[in-house]
């Protein structure tokens, strides 16, 4: 291994230290004293092209960090030909390599050779490290807790669920917290909701807190609902038990949204009765397919989605109301737009339950038109509105955002004053 060792300048051990800390698992979360006791023992090596830096089967004593050109690692596979694995020290990539071999002379994975012109890297030996380890308690446990954040970030795709497969963290359903929550977001949903019609109807925005005194318990009652129903299937029903696991499963996914159906309904009427003069008891039926399909895709966005795409927050995010919140936020985004096309012909089958579902969509699909080529044909014009009706309908971002404050606020608040017990 040909090479060209020497100190380093005060420059460089300042670029030593950076690298350290962004560029290796062990001292990424480590102290300024650690990073600075590293840093002492490191040297500058310079590589020729085609020089082997680390040679396959061999014990590996250092850890190099590339700083400038390019070497490429290969392994020499069973069949004898040489697979290349990947390549260090591009600006893409500023990797470290040997780290979790050097302490104890590992053999070497693979070969690294300089493939480019030059190549600089910053060396450090595992006989400087070992004595670190020995004389500084403090820098065996940043390097330990480096490695427990990498082993951590991992292994955490490993835990991860698939959709439809989350389960209650806790027990049972925080009911003083799930009604704080439902409380507040109840006035976020009634003004969104009427924004909503009027955007469906044409007309002005009516009462934006109409009949709160049936809205705010229907809500806390609702919501309590889709979590408890969710954390009593949890607790009391395994698929695994039953000779159709997956229908089981299935069945435990729906429930909760169509549990809730009534609830909703009756919420939704609250809001709908300047525009059907029914009585609260008759109108609460009106929309009622549509509302549970709706609901349905509203309570897996709540429960299991919400869950779902805070487990796929970057490990990076440890703040646990900022991870429920982006969860939240993203569950949010897909239930807002999955949902707006049922959403929409329930409100309009409620507010005008004289009308078929069908006539329904073509009407205020029909509204799409006015976006349109004033040169298109009717028959253009009908296909390409009814499309727009059910992919981009008017009112869309205004359903997306109100479910998107709706699971933030619900989770968020929930999240935060889930210790808080009755008793």
């Amino acid at each position: 291994m040909a090479h060209h060792s020497e100190g380093l300048t005060k420059a460089e051990v300042s670029d030593v230290e950076h690298l350290l800390k962004t560029n290796t698992v062990l001292f990424k979360f480590a102290t300024p004293g650690t990073i600075s006791a590293v840093a002492q023992g490191v040297t500058k090596k310079t590589f020729a092209k085609n020089d082997v830096l680390i040679e396959q089967g061999a014990p590996q004593n250092e850890m190099f960090i590339m700083r400038d050109g390019i070497a490429e690692r290969t392994r020499v596979e069973g069949s004898g030909a040489e697979k290349v694995i990947r390549q260090f020290g591009s600006k893409e990539t500023k990797a470290t390599t040997g780290g979790l071999h050097f302490l104890k002379g590992d053999k070497a994975y693979g070969k690294l050779k300089c493939i480019s012109e030059q190549c600089v890297a910053y060396s450090l030996s595992g006989a400087y490290f070992k004595t670190l380890l020995e004389n500084q308690p403090s820098v065996s446990v940043d390097a330990v807790y480096g490695l427990q954040r990498e082993v951590r970030s991992s292994s955490k795709p490993k835990q991860r669920t698939s959709l439809g497969m989350q389960k209650q963290t806790s027990a049972q359903s925080p009911v003083v917290a799930t009604s704080v929550a439902a409380t507040v977001e109840s006035f976020y949903r009634s003004a969104l909701n009427a924004y909503i019609n009027a955007h469906l109807t044409g007309s002005p925005v009516s009462k934006l807190f109409p009949d709160m005194h049936v809205q705010i318990p229907m809500r806390v009652v609702y919501i309590n609902g889709t979590k408890g129903t969710r954390a009593w299937l949890n607790n009391n029903i395994d698929p695994r038990d039953y000779s159709a696991p997956t229908l089981v499963s299935t069945a435990i996914l729906l429930a909760p949204g169509l549990s809730m159906t009534p609830m909703s309904s009756v919420l939704e009427a609250a809001n709908a009765g300047h525009k059907n003069p029914e009585p609260l008891k008759t109108r609460w039926m009106r929309g009622l397919a549509a509302r549970a399909v709706r609901e349905i895709i509203f309570a897996i966005g709540l429960n299991q989605a919400a869950d779902y795409c805070e487990e796929r927050v970057p490990v990076q995010v440890e703040n646990g109301l900022l991870r429920n919140t982006a969860g939240s936020l993203t569950a949010g985004v897909l239930a807002g737009y999955f949902s707006h096309v049922p959403h929409n012909l329930s409100a309009l089958k409620l507010m005008t339950p004289s009308k078929s579902y069908l006539s329904l969509f073509h009407e205020y699909a029909s509204s799409n038109e006015e976006r349109l080529p004033k040169h298109w044909s009717q028959q253009q014009k009908q296909t390409v509105a009814r499309v727009l009706g059910v992919v981009a309908p008017k009112a869309v971002m205004t359903r997306t955002v109100q479910i998107i404050g709706t699971f933030v606020l619900l989770n968020g608040i929930i999240y935060s004053l889930r210790d808080i017990s009755p008793f």
